[in-house]
């Protein structure tokens, strides 16, 4: 699948240095773009990823094993690798941020060396750079859902499928057979992506007699396969009672028009209007800039115009396949974390639109050096922009916008910090939803006691017999001070501001014994 064009990428004066050096480069951006603020930015937990967290506690402190929910996104790969972060980081919100960040930056190689061999080294440039700054993927890599494995894993899968299909071997098969257990221990999409691969190996096989035949190494990684699908399948029937609920928690939809109205929402979601969720994007911000949008466009047309070559069907269909995830839901349409598996082909797409204009520049001025460096810096140029953007939108707009820290729980983080800080003698009382008592759960695991209810609980509690502190989030505060004020009068309210915008953010109600 080697890329038959003759044009060089960028840099290419540095020789044979050219590769590494352009590679790092791209790979040191994505890791700044991954781990800078990362302590601060997101700034809290959402409910999820906290509650994911105190499973991943649970298994590192108590042996407590949770295998497949939906809190986990039925993925007990994301729930050992959190298990390990909070068994050496502690129960912070960076502890939950660290793998998104890392395995988000792994995933930058992984595109290269996939794209590299089907596509060229060009478009593997190209794509890689994108994953490395497309806010849609940053932002993937940085808010601890499980679907951040995911654009690490579906390029690694089909880099090493790759591979086994050209130049075979016994670490070959092994590698594949071990990716595709990963794959399957990464949730519904990973799921998805491994049915892909071996539908896609079963034709090739049907159409060729010689990957037929019989030989140790792939005897050796069908063993491998076989042992994660029953490792699979083990963890499967232990979670049996969970999976019955994945049509309901996963918010499946059966109605042919939703779908519809899904379809049209997730398609414009590139270039018109994307994610409302804070979570994953900022105030339905298309997910691809007007660049990198177009160049989608352009890819996806070139795509079509070589569908005669097996590795452009095999990339068009796997991008609308693996945005069935997205399609079929009714879960926040459209959704970009369900869409994570098909980030990699919408990139290499895009590379590839890039790619065909460079192509159509220097068909264009065959020997005019001139105007042929002219059009590649144009390029460059407009990837510089790119970067910029990405920088801006995540950085300063996303970062700078209150509507962010309302989504990350920024109260019910405070307050975890303020039971460390506090010094108040008596009892604790947290008064919050019941989303939002995970957050100060995780973050203040049992070494400041306190008891978390609701608004209406605090009718039925006893008169103090010695001093009470209620810790009270701003969604919870109008009734829980309604309640407070009639049944232990006397007491003093307190707000707590926001260190970003000053808003008030929690409130103490403390009453005297």
């Amino acid at each position: 699948m080697a890329s038959a064009t003759k044009i060089r990428p960028p840099f290419v004066w540095l020789g044979r240095y050219t590769v590494p050096i352009s590679t790092t480069l791209v790979l040191a951006i994505g890791a700044f773009f991954r781990f800078y603020q990362l302590s601060t930015l997101p700034p809290g937990l959402y409910q999820g990823t906290a509650t994911l967290g105190l499973q991943a506690a649970g298994l590192a402190e108590h042996g407590k094993f949770i295998a497949m929910n939906a809190t986990n996104g039925y993925a007990p790969l994301w729930v050992w690798l959190q298990a390990l972060s909070v068994k050496f980081f502690g129960h912070t919100s960076l502890a939950l941020h660290l793998w998104p960040a890392l395995l988000g930056t792994l995933a930058i190689p992984a595109t290269w060396l996939w794209a590299r061999s089907w596509f060229g080294i060009r478009v593997a440039w190209l794509a890689s750079l994108l994953v490395a700054i497309t806010p849609w993927a940053v932002m993937l890599s940085r808010n601890g859902q499980s679907a951040a494995v995911i654009p690490l894993l579906v390029p690694l899968t089909l880099w090493l499928a790759t591979l086994v299909r050209r130049r075979p071997s016994l670490w070959r098969y092994v590698a594949l057979a071990a990716t595709l257990t990963l794959d399957l221990l990464s949730g519904p999409i990973g799921w998805l992506l491994v049915l892909l691969v071996l539908a896609t190996g079963a034709i090739w096989l049907l159409r060729e007699k010689p990957l037929r035949a019989i030989t140790k190494p792939r005897l050796v990684g069908a063993a491998g396969l076989a042992a994660g699908i029953g490792l699979f399948g083990y963890l499967a029937g232990t979670s049996a009672d969970a999976l019955k609920h994945l049509p309901t928690a996963s918010g499946l939809t059966a109605s042919l028009s939703t779908l519809g109205g899904n379809l049209g929402r997730t398609l414009l979601m590139f270039n018109v209007r994307g994610d409302e969720n804070y979570r994953h994007n900022l105030a339905g911000e298309p997910m691809l800039n007007a660049f990198v949008g177009l160049m989608l466009v352009a890819g996806l047309l070139v795509g079509i115009s070589r569908l005669h070559e097996r590795r452009y069907q095999v990339a068009i269909a796997f991008t609308f396949i693996m945005l069935l995830p997205a399609l079929l839901t009714t879960a926040g349409v459209p959704n970009a974390a369900r869409a994570a598996g098909a980030l990699p082909f919408v990139l290499v797409l895009a590379a590839i639109g890039i790619s065909y204009m460079l192509e159509l520049w220097y068909t264009t001025f065959p020997i005019n050096s001139a105007a042929r460096a002219s059009g590649q810096a144009a390029v460059i140029l407009l990837l510089a922009l790119t970067l910029f953007q990405g920088y801006t939108q995540y950085f300063r707009a996303w970062a700078g916008s209150s509507e962010v820290y309302a989504a990350y729980n920024e109260g019910s983080a405070q307050i975890a910090a303020n039971l460390q800080t506090d010094k108040f003698k008596g009892e604790r009382y947290l008064v919050a939803s019941k989303d939002e008592q995970p957050v100060v759960a995780f973050l203040n695991p049992g070494k400041i006691p306190y008891q978390a209810i609701q608004a209406q609980d605090i009718a039925g509690l006893p008169i103090p017999a010695v001093n009470r502190q209620f810790m009270i989030t701003s969604t919870s505060r109008d009734e829980s001070v309604k309640i407070l004020k009639i049944k232990f009068p006397g007491g003093v309210l307190r707000p707590h501001y926001s260190s970003f915008n000053q808003a008030e953010i929690y409130y103490t109600y403390e009453v005297a014994k």
